[in-house]
C-alpha cells in the first residue's frame, strides 16, 4: 500500500482531535443527568447551543476564507477552547460531594407548650424561625408532623415566649403556653449533620410544607426539586459545555475545510479515507474511557477523572500535528460574495440544504438522548454498574463497523449513486435505526444495532453533506460554504432535534420518542426521494430542449446560418 506522507499530518488531526472527543462527548448529556437536569431542560440548552453554532460556523469560515493566512492559527485555538472548557467541567462537584440541601418544614400553630429539654428523650435539634419576625432560635422537636410541643436547652419562664417571639398563653402547674402572633408561621430546618428528611407519618394537622433550603445560598428555589436551576453548579455545567460544544463544532467544519483544501482535484472521493481515521481515534478512546470511568467508580455516581485525562493527552497530540500541517496558498475572494449567492439561489442547493437540517434533526435526537434512554433501561435492568462499559462499547461498534467502512467506501458510493440518492438512503436508514433502538430489552443490545446502522446513517450522510458542500462551493468560499451548509445540519438541525426531542421524551418516555422520529425519518426519504426525481426530470427536460435548439441553429435552412449571398450589382 503506497502511503501518501503529505497526507499523513490530516491523519493524525482526525485521529487525536476525535480521540479527544471520544471519552467526553457521547457523555455530555448523561454528565448533566448525573447533576440532576431533567430531558426537557437539557433539550433547551441542546437547542439553544446549536443555534449559537450555527451563526459560528459561516463567520469563522469566512474569517479564514478572508484571511487565509491565519487559518492554522484560528484551527488550532478553536480546539484548544474545545478541550479547556470540557476539562473544566472535572472540577464541578458531584451530587454526591454537595452537602445534601436542608429542608425547612413550614407548620401553622395555634399553642405551644414550652419545656426545658430531657436528654432521655433523644430530640433533634432544629433552627427555627417566624416568617413575620426577624431573627432564629433553636429548639428541639419530636419526629412528628403535628407540632405542639418545643424543647428548650434553658429553664422556662414567663419571658420566654417574648424571646421566642410569641404571646404568653397560660401557666398552669409550671408548664408555660405561647400563642404565635396572627398571620406567623414557623418555619424550621435540621440543625447540625442530622439532614435526612423526617418521617412523614400521621395528623398534618399543622404542617404546611417541606421546602429545601441550602445552607450555602439563600437564593435557592424551594420545594419540587428545582434548586439545581439556580445553582452554581448547573450554570457553570452549561456555559462551559456551550464554549465546548460551539468550539468543537466549529473546528470541525474549519478542519474538514483544510482537508479538502490539501486533497485539491478529485477531493470528494479521498474526504471519507481521511475522516476514518477520526472514526478510528473516537472509538479507541471511547471504548477505553468507558471502561476506565467503570473501575474508578465506587458509587451511585460516576468519576469521569480517566476521561479529562485522555482528552487532554490526546489535545496536545493534536496540536503538535496541526503544526505539521502543510496548507496551500489561498488567495482571499475578491468579488463580494457574488459567486456565493449565485450559489444559494439554486433550488437543488436549497433542498439539499433544507433536508440536511432535517438529516440534523435526527442526529441530534439520536446522539442526545439515546444514552440517556440506555441508562434509563440499565437502572431497569440492573446493569448500571457497567453502563460505562456498555456505552463505551457501543461508541466502540460504532466507530470500528459501521464508521469505518463508509467513511473508507463512501466516495465510490457517492460517485456511483451521486448525492440525492445517497442522502435519500441515509433518511431512510434513519428511520430504521431509530425504530430497532426503540425496541430493545437489554443493554448490549444495542450494540449491535449500532455497529450495523451508525455507517449508513452518521458516516454515509456526513459524508455526502461536506462533500456536496466542497462540491457547490465556488473558489475561494470553501470554508464558508462548508460553515453555512454544516451549520444548517448540525445547527438548526441539532436544535430542533434537540428541543423537540427533549419535550417529547419527556411527555412520552424513550422508546415511544425513538418510534415517533422513526416515522419521520421515512417520511422525509420518501418526500427528498420524489423532489429530486422531479429535479432530475426538469433537468433532463431542460437539457434535451437545449439539444434540440442546438440542432436546429446547426440546420442550413435555419434563417441564423442562411447562406447570404451578395448581388454582384452591389461590388
Amino acid at each position: 500500500m503506497k502511503i501518501n506522507k503529505s497526507l499523513l499530518p490530516v491523519k493524525a488531526h482526525f485521529f487525536f482531535f476525535f480521540a479527544a472527543l471520544g471519552p467526553l462527548l457521547p457523555q455530555m448529556n448523561v454528565f448533566g443527568r448525573q447533576l440532576g437536569v431533567t430531558p426537557a431542560a437539557m433539550g433547551i440548552v441542546t437547542a439553544i447551543l446549536p443555534l449559537l453554532w450555527a451563526t459560528a460556523k459561516p463567520l469563522f469560515g469566512y474569517v479564514v476564507d478572508y484571511w487565509p493566512a491565519h487559518r492554522k492559527l484560528v484551527f488550532m485555538l478553536l480546539i484548544s477552547v474545545m478541550t479547556g472548557s470540557y476539562c473544566c467541567l472535572w472540577f464541578l462537584p458531584t451530587p454526591e460531594t454537595v452537602e445534601p440541601p436542608l429542608l425547612e418544614y413550614v407548620y401553622k400553630l395555634e399553642t405551644v407548650d414550652l419545656r426545658r429539654n430531657d436528654q432521655s428523650l433523644n430530640l433533634e435539634k432544629y433552627t427555627c424561625h417566624w416568617n413575620c419576625t426577624p431573627g432564629t432560635f433553636d429548639v428541639y422537636l419530636r419526629n412528628t408532623t403535628v407540632i405542639d410541643t418545643a424543647y428548650l436547652d434553658s429553664d422556662v419562664t414567663n419571658s420566654t415566649c417574648l424571646t421566642l417571639n410569641m404571646d404568653l398563653s397560660e401557666v398552669r402547674d409550671g408548664q408555660v403556653k405561647c400563642t404565635p402572633r396572627d398571620g406567623c408561621d414557623l418555619l424550621c430546618y435540621e440543625k447540625g449533620l442530622n439532614r435526612v428528611k423526617r418521617e412523614i407519618s400521621g395528623s398534618t394537622k399543622n404542617l404546611v410544607d417541606v421546602n429545601e433550603k441550602n445552607s450555602g445560598d439563600s437564593s435557592v428555589e424551594t420545594g419540587g426539586g428545582g434548586s439545581v436551576y439556580v445553582s452554581l453548579t448547573f450554570w457553570a455545567f452549561v456555559v462551559l459545555m456551550s464554549l465546548g460544544t460551539v468550539a468543537f463544532n466549529v473546528a470541525n467544519c474549519i478542519g474538514d475545510a483544510v482537508c479538502f483544501d490539501v486533497l485539491g482535484p478529485d477531493r470528494g472521493s479521498k474526504y471519507g479515507a481521511q475522516r476514518a481515521w477520526g472514526t478510528i481515534g473516537y472509538g479507541v478512546t471511547a471504548l477505553l474511557g468507558g471502561c476506565l470511568v467503570d473501575m474508578v467508580s465506587d458509587g451511585k455516581y460516576k468519576d469521569y477523572t480517566p476521561a479529562f485525562v485522555i482528552a487532554l493527552i490526546a489535545t496536545g497530540i493534536d496540536l503538535y500535528s496541526c503544526r505539521a500541517l502543510t496548507l496551500p496558498s489561498l488567495s482571499s475572494p475578491t468579488d463580494s460574495g457574488a459567486a456565493l449567492r449565485s450559489v444559494l439561489r439554486i433550488p437543488k442547493v436549497i433542498v439539499f440544504i433544507v433536508f440536511a437540517v432535517l438529516a440534523g434533526t435526527f442526529d441530534s435526537f439520536i446522539i442526545y438522548y439515546m444514552f440517556w434512554f440506555l441508562e434509563e433501561l440499565a437502572e431497569e435492568t440492573g446493569s448500571i454498574a457497567t453502563i460505562k462499559l456498555i456505552e463505551g462499547v457501543v461508541v466502540a461498534a460504532q466507530s470500528f463497523v459501521g464508521e469505518l467502512l463508509f467513511f473508507f467506501c463512501s466516495g465510490k458510493i457517492i460517485k456511483r449513486w451521486g448525492y440525492g440518492t445517497t442522502l435519500t438512503f441515509s433518511l431512510f436508514c434513519y428511520g430504521i435505526r431509530m425504530a430497532l433502538i426503540s425496541f430493545i430489552r437489554n443493554p448490549w443490545q444495542l450494540v449491535l444495532i449500532e455497529g450495523i446502522m451508525q455507517g449508513p446513517t452518521y458516516a454515509l450522510c456526513y459524508a455526502t453533506i461536506v462533500g456536496y458542500a466542497a462540491h457547490v462551493a465556488p473558489d475561494g468560499y470553501s470554508a464558508t460554504v462548508q460553515g453555512i451548509v454544516a451549520g444548517m445540519d448540525d445547527g438548526v438541525g441539532f436544535a430542533l432535534g434537540s428541543l423537540l426531542g427533549g419535550q417529547l421524551y419527556g411527555s412520552m418516555g424513550g422508546r415511544y420518542s425513538f418510534r415517533v422520529f422513526s416515522v419521520l425519518a421515512v417520511m422525509a426519504a420518501v418526500l427528498h426521494a420524489a423532489m429530486f426525481l422531479e429535479f432530475d426530470r426538469a433537468e433532463r427536460s431542460k437539457a434535451q430542449a437545449e439539444l434540440v435548439e442546438a440542432e436546429k441553429m446547426l440546420r442550413p435552412n435555419q434563417a441564423v446560418y442562411r447562406e447570404t449571398v451578395v448581388s454582384s450589382h452591389e461590388t
